[in-house]
């Protein structure tokens, strides 16, 4: 729990960002407010990474009060300096062996906690100010809330650029990013810190070399650098939104309110008229053509050359600008965002991945395809809420294009043939099993494919699900011929084995004599995406909240021997599954509370590591006191 002197100095940071003055003592907080630190390691010990050797065997393992207070004296006195980071290279795609590699940077354990501090810091100080159209990286943003921007407000669009920037990351100019903080932080101390994260290189097969452009490779004050960095793009945009936007509302269309007008004027006489007339029956048929036309047409004039609207959404280095104008204006408009990015920010736009097109056509964005589409239907949708609750309903036209999201059939075909399960585009007898789960028990196996289905699916949530019903299809039939082949059955068996009701497939097990059932994941049971609440005003009750972890921590009592001694440190475990075929003591103490992480004195982590813990706890516990006593 952050202590009120530290929420106050936080919350403070954040309302000078918002009333546009420069934050001050940020190092100062940094070195003098140990609870931070803790906060710190509580968000990121349960990291993945957590456990991953830097350039040296310095990790999270070992956490604890007296390494938060050997970092803050080395911060006070200026001895500080961070280690190089590991480089190692990861596929772009996995399903290439030897195809493209992108560098991923591995700092140390404490660079990453002096890291987690300053990004907290930074984050009080730039979440207030970024913009709404900013999406990566960021509380409560994600792609999701990207997507969802674009069909919400980007109706009518006609135009659409999309913009790539050549290795983003790795060519931040660090003179610039250096200017842009210095624009909302006034502390020498803080930015020299940062300074030195930037240049501090890295090692790759054990030769140093130097960084003089982007930011910390695998770092995590990365992502928030980034964003600080292209926040200059989202104030260019805003100002230039704010220039090229025209008018309140596009222009009525002449063509559909003539018909309006005469079916009016119709509907009037017709009243006056009996319903045999013969008069009545041409002037309803009259009505009914000019309906039928009405419908074919909007109702404001879609081409009105004095209305205008420029329309932009980010997510890290990847954003869309769309526009409802001319041509010539998207043209304009594209050639005034390279010049800004290539000029101002220094950066490389890719000349081969940046398009202008129709947004009829679509683009690709965040791995959706987005395009416009016009269905002509009649759609019965909510046009207002009553004080009540209750909503109206109206039915409406579609001839207006709407934003579609769908997904791209190449990426369904790349996840097909990634994930093994055959060709996507065949029949059934060229779907194939997994020879890598044939050694796996029946529940595993159909957890995995759940569990790889339900990610694919629940990312593409914003698309309609009939784009993903034939690697539903592809998916189940691979798992019926990976058990089959397993059992040595036809996968025909399989099936009517695990079928409860048509398209329905169940898993029957045994635990612990109690039969259980395990369901085949379905499309139509993907999560269902709903906005999240964004919190616009300062929630200063964020930080009261507390962890597990630091609760055992702040108890000083090793949770092995039972000393409260200390020095106190955190042991650590990549995952549950390391410890449970164990049998020491340690192993099934921390199977039985399910944690990766045990709270122990230094001594007894110290024989932890070198394997001479004994399994006598009491022992262990008189021996250390009697040690103490002495």
């Amino acid at each position: 729990m952050l202590s009120d002197r530290t929420t106050k100095a936080l919350v403070g940071i954040g309302k000078a960002a918002q009333t546009g003055c420069r934050a001050r003592k940020l190092h100062k907080i940094l070195r003098t407010h140990r609870d931070l630190w803790l906060r710190a390691y509580a968000n990121i010990y349960a990291n993945r990474g957590a456990l991953t050797e830097g350039v040296n065997d310095n990790t999270l393992d070992g956490f604890g009060e007296e390494r938060v207070d050997a970092l803050i004296a080395a911060l006070r006195d200026g001895s500080y300096r961070p280690s190089p980071v590991r480089r190692t290279y990861i596929l772009k795609d996995p399903r290439k062996p030897n195809g493209k590699k992108r560098p991923l940077g591995i700092p140390t354990g404490n660079d990453k906690l002096v890291q987690e501090v300053a990004r907290m810091l930074l984050e009080e100080i730039y979440e207030p100010i970024f913009s709404d159209r900013s999406h990566g990286f960021r509380p409560k943003k994600s792609c999701h809330t990207a997507l969802q921007q674009v069909v919400e407000s980007w109706k009518g669009t006609k135009w659409i650029c999309d913009v790539d920037i050549k290795g983003y990351f790795d060519n931040i100019d660090h003179a610039t990013l250096l200017r842009l903080l210095e624009k909302r932080i006034d502390d020498p101390q803080f930015l020299t810190l940062i300074q030195q994260f930037l240049e501090a290189g890295y090692l790759e097969d054990w030769q140093f070399n130097a960084t003089f452009s982007g930011t910390p490779q695998g770092g995590i004050i990365s992502p928030i650098l980034a964003n600080v960095y292209l926040h200059e793009l989202d104030e260019f945009m805003e100002r230039r939104i704010e220039g090229f936007n025209k008018g309140r509302r596009r222009r009525a269309n002449k063509a559909y309110h003539r018909l309006v007008n005469n079916i009016s004027n119709r509907k009037k006489t017709l009243r006056t008229l009996q319903a045999d007339d013969p008069k009545a029956v041409r002037l309803q048929a009259e009505i009914a053509q000019m309906s039928a036309n009405m419908a074919e047409l909007p109702s404001l004039d879609m081409h009105d050359e004095g209305f205008r609207r420029l329309h932009y959404v980010r997510y890290a280095d990847d954003f869309l600008i769309g526009v409802v104008g001319t041509k010539e204006d998207a043209i304009r408009i594209m050639e005034e965002v390279k010049a800004f990015v290539e000029g101002d920010l220094k950066l490389t736009i890719s000349e081969e991945k940046t398009k202008l097109g129709s947004f009829e056509d679509g683009t690709t964005f965040l791995g959706y395809g987005v395009k416009t589409r016009r269905m002509d239907k009649r759609l019965k949708c909510v046009v207002a809420e009553k004080a009540d609750g209750t909503k109206v309903h109206a039915t409406k036209k579609t001839v207006t294009s709407h934003i579609h999201l769908y997904v791209p059939e190449a990426k369904i075909r790349a996840y097909s043939q990634r994930k093994g399960y055959g060709t996507y585009d065949a029949g059934r007898t060229d779907i194939r099993w997994r020879g890598n789960m044939l050694f796996q028990s029946d529940y595993e196996t159909v957890s995995q494919f759940n569990a790889e289905l339900r990610g694919f699916a629940n990312y593409y949530c914003l698309a309609p699900k009939y784009y993903l019903n034939r690697l539903e299809w592809v998916a189940n039939i691979s798992l019926f011929k990976t058990l089959a082949r397993k059992h040595d059955v036809t996968w025909a068996k399989v099936v009517q084995r695990m079928k409860t009701q048509p398209g329905e497939y169940v898993l029957e097990y045994d635990l612990n004599g109690e039969r259980r059932q395990l369901p085949v994941f379905k499309i139509k049971n993907r999560a269902r995406w709903s906005p999240p609440w964004v919190d616009v005003i300062t929630n200063v009750y964020r930080y009261v909240g507390t962890t597990e972890l630091l609760d055992r921590l702040s108890a000083r009592v090793c949770e092995y021997c039972g000393i409260e001694q200390g020095p106190f440190e955190v042991h650590h475990i990549r995952k549950m599954k390391d410890v449970q075929r164990g049998k020491a003591t340690w192993e099934r103490m921390m199977i039985a509370r399910q944690r990766k992480t045990l709270v122990l004195c230094r001594p007894c982590h110290i024989d932890l590591h070198r394997g001479t813990l004994s399994d006598n706890r009491f022992a262990v516990h008189t021996s250390r006191m009697e040690s103490r006593m002495r």
